[in-house]
């Protein structure tokens, strides 16, 4: 799963094939810049990079043979965050030392009790924008504080460091060195507090080194059909200027590279063409290998992408068949619409009419047709890509989402609250 390296201040997340640390990289890949399988250090430059992060679950050999190359970043003026090493007895810091222990009772957590550690004192400045809440669940042993090292957070009745830094090596190097856990568990899906660890973490790191990321907030809507109401639906773009987006309305036939190198969030609305769509599949499939997100709404006769299935229609009575019914809000797209979101001018069947298959590890959201044999209305799905970084896909079997739903609070909201959650996926802020 190597990347391929690019040139810039950047920063670099060195993996060992481990399933978690790949997921967590995954989640917060907006805020990192190069997958690095271990193994492929040797050919590699890392004074490129402004920082290297080496994450948890590392197998304890794995650094060893390349202790020489990774010192030499870190006194040479690099900043290395490592976490979870043990005793890490191959960087070079003199005076370091790991004792081996954890908390006192691995239940703290249920039973209203306290964890014993604390922020050390005075308190260092990333904790203004990582609490103790987010580095509280155990660790892996504990360190001493060399000179030049500071803690930040620490076993109570000093009994040792399980967050140190070194900010000002021999070199100008720097060393963020914890004996906490967070992607491991982030990756399991396990224990809350070290998803809010690196969602706390790798903005800060960004913000440390003077990284700037795109604010992900630019939606095309693509133009397929001149019915007025299709052209340039009403209210759209004020709801999504309302949520940060910038909002482009592009024909479906100027849809190509340069469209697409202009946006983050494209979406289809379900009269197109396509044969035309078909013919750009390369484009489309090269958008979400990079990282684009994509709406569909689409019955397809001909699907146009490779991961696309023929629309298959419910049986229209009872008219309950088409009553769609929430499965999986876990994303907050729905939430807020109310239970008539599907009706139309208080019309059923215009949402959704039927469904197509969704590809592996697809999440269903609601389902359409008979309460025993329900179908996908609605599916999100995460192009998959060696690298970790593809875009994800929210797959609506019916008509264009601009007009659902068509009253209450949240009118016209729908589409706006779904790229407000493609969003956040792509920036960690939600877990897929």
């Amino acid at each position: 799963m190597a990347e391929a390296i690019r040139p810039g201040k950047g920063i670099a997340y060195i993996h060992w094939g481990n399933s978690w640390q790949l997921r967590s990289f995954q989640d917060f890949r907006h805020y990192i810049d190069d997958l690095i399988y271990i193994n492929d250090l040797p050919r590699l430059d890392l004074s490129s990079y402004a920082a290297v992060v080496m994450p948890d679950a590392m197998d304890a050999a794995a650094p060893q043979p390349h202790a020489e190359q990774l010192n030499a970043y870190l006194h040479g003026g690099g900043f290395l965050v490592v976490c979870l090493q043990g005793h890490a007895d191959w960087i070079d810091i003199p005076g370091l030392e790991w004792t081996p222990g954890n908390c006192r009772d691995w239940l703290w957590w249920t039973k209203g009790e306290r964890l014993e550690v604390s922020l050390s004192e005075p308190h260092h400045p990333i904790t203004e924008s990582m609490p103790l809440s987010h580095m509280s669940w155990h660790w892996g042993g504990s360190y001493n504080v060399p000179e030049g090292a500071r803690s930040i957070l620490e076993i109570d009745d000093g009994r040792g460091s399980l967050f140190l830094d070194f900010p000002a090596l021999p070199g100008g190097g720097r060393l963020l060195l914890a004996t906490l856990d967070p992607h491991s568990h982030n990756g399991q899906r396990f224990m809350p507090a070290t998803t809010r660890f690196l969602r706390s973490f790798y903005p800060w790191l960004n913000r440390e080194l003077g990284i700037e990321r795109p604010a992900r907030n630019r939606f095309t809507y693509l133009q397929c059909s001149h019915v007025p109401s299709e052209w340039h639906p009403d209210g759209l773009e004020e709801s999504l200027r309302h949520t940060g987006f910038e909002t482009l309305f592009a024909p479906l036939y100027q849809l190509g590279p340069d469209l697409l190198d202009g946006t983050d969030t494209l979406y289809i609305p379900s009269s197109h063409d396509e044969f035309f769509l078909k013919s750009r599949a390369n484009d489309l499939l090269a958008f979400l290998e990079r990282g684009g997100d994509l709406i569909i709404a689409a019955e397809p006769c001909q699907p146009w992408l490779p991961f696309m299935a023929p629309f298959h229609a419910v049986p229209p009575r009872p008219f309950a068949n088409i009553k769609v019914r929430l499965r999986d809000d876990r994303f907050g797209i729905f939430s807020d619409l109310g239970d008539g979101f599907d009706a139309w001018k208080g019309i059923f069947g215009q949402y959704a009419r039927g469904w197509t298959d969704p590809p592996p590890g697809a999440i269903w959201l609601t389902d359409i047709g008979p309460e025993h044999d329900p179908k996908p209305a609605d599916w999100i799905w995460q192009y998959p890509t060696r690298t970790g970084r593809g875009g994800y896909v929210f797959m609506h079997n019916g008509d264009n989402m601009t007009r659902y739903p068509d009253r209450g609070p949240k009118k016209e909201a729908l589409l706006a609250n779904i790229a407000v959650a493609l969003r956040k996926l792509s920036i960690g802020e939600l877990l897929f």
